[in-house]
């Protein structure tokens, strides 16, 4: 891996997974399933001891569609909602900060066969929450930010979780793809 400015990661359980086996990556904020409704609504100031040089990826939205985009329908409804106030509170947090090192991390294909947490449940089929998903995605890639988008890297030929990838549950595990991207798009920080 090249040098790059280091990356420090704001989210749920998605950004330290992968992410902090990798060269110059910290975790500002790995406390566990932060949903992107949580963020959203709390708007809570996580960045403020991060340096004002460093590159921000903030990493949410999968338990979002895991356990509840299926229980507020209309779902595209509540995907905007959600995602528009994701991005207040990214805002927020990156107040006077260059919004070239600002990131949205996608959220990570849905995987078919997990064992499911009673506190985190799986609703709606596999077919539905790539669905979600992928519409999650597209909304997050429309922002201001720079969205890091690998989620074709990590899903097989109908958009789920491919085998081999994950940590058998729903985090991604291989590195390769995201150390390809930082690569390719942290260099021009240096």
């Amino acid at each position: 891996m090249i040098n790059h400015p280091t990356i420090y990661t704001v989210g749920d359980s998605h950004g330290w997974h992968t992410w902090l086996g990798l060269h110059n990556v910290k975790a500002a904020f790995a406390g566990g399933p932060m949903t992107m409704f949580g963020f959203g609504r709390d708007k809570p100031i996580l960045t403020k001891d991060i340096p004002m040089d460093a590159i921000i990826c903030f990493c949410h939205g999968e338990i979002d569609c895991r356990c509840y985009v299926n229980s507020y329908p209309p779902w595209q409804v509540t995907i905007d909602s959600l995602v528009e106030k994701y991005l207040q509170a990214v805002d927020l947090n990156v107040v006077g900060r260059n919004h070239n090192l600002i990131w949205i991390y996608n959220v990570v294909p849905p995987i078919r066969n997990a064992g499911e947490s009673p506190s985190f449940p799986f609703r709606g089929t596999v077919e539905e929450r790539i669905t979600y998903v992928k519409y999650m995605n597209k909304k997050l890639s429309e922002s201001k930010y720079t969205f890091v988008d690998l989620y074709d890297k990590y899903s097989d030929s109908d958009g789920a979780m491919r085998s081999g990838v994950s940590d058998m549950h729903v985090h991604i595990e291989d590195p390769q793809p995201l150390i390809e991207w930082i690569n390719e798009h942290a260099t021009i920080y240096t």
